[in-house]
């Protein structure tokens, strides 16, 4: 399984562009920022992470500054290329179930 969930803020947004089928697609940065436990130990971690959406509807929510539960999968950024990216399904505000 394929499955990406992650708590972040949107650090950056790129132009818009169009497949040339007439989809939105849109690139922007997530920021995440979190405590985590590892071997019983308190970790401190901060990534940027480089997503993707492919959706008209999604493209009103994204500013930057505001924080969201993202949902996706990762997959390389092009054929050649073995970079991830973040692509992005759906986008929860956060605090609402």
């Amino acid at each position: 399984m394929n499955k990406l969930q992650i708590e972040g803020e949107i650090l950056f947004e790129d132009k818009i562009r169009y497949t040339p089928s007439g989809l939105v697609v849109q690139s922007f940065k997530i920021g995440h920022k979190s405590f985590q436990k590892e071997a019983n130990l308190k970790k401190d971690v901060s990534i940027e992470l480089e997503a993707i959406f492919i959706d008209k509807h999604m493209r009103k929510e994204i500013q930057i500054g505001k924080q969201f539960l993202f949902i996706g999968f990762l997959d390389k950024k092009s054929f050649k290329s073995t970079k991830l990216v973040f692509h992005i399904s759906e986008i929860k505000k956060l605090g609402v179930i």
